[in-house]
């Protein structure tokens, strides 16, 4: 078993009229199968990132390493699209088991980046 620490931080002083100041930290026990950081390329019929066969909980990063494509996330069952990332956009969320993940560039090959592990 591994632990993965992930921090949220989000602040603002002009969304509100009171400054917004916000962190928040978590310890995930995790475990194998994981990929910790990898870029791949894709296209606009999709690359399954995490196969819907796959039953356990995932905690996923995906970041949208290109500088001019929009990247859509999508699930593998039902192809469900959930999110779409600007260039340098990213998302970090635990996964559902046996509903995948998949990205695609909405109009032509496009860069991310991304890693997951398997929550312990």
């Amino acid at each position: 078993m591994a632990t993965l620490t992930p921090t949220l931080t989000l602040t603002s002083s002009d969304t509100t009229s009171d400054a917004l100041s916000l962190t928040v930290t978590d310890s995930l026990t995790t475990t194998v199968p994981n990929i910790d950081s990898t870029r791949v390329s894709v296209d606009t019929s999709g690359t399954a990132l995490i196969a819907s066969s796959i039953s356990t909980i995932n905690y996923v990063y995906i970041k949208n390493a290109d500088s001019t494509q929009v990247v859509v996330l999508e699930t593998v069952s039902g192809t469900q699209a959930f999110s779409d990332l600007q260039p340098g956009e990213f998302v970090f969320l635990p996964l559902k088991g046996s509903i995948g993940i998949k990205a695609k560039s909405a109009a032509s090959t496009a860069t991310i980046e991304y890693g997951y592990w398997t929550k312990g």
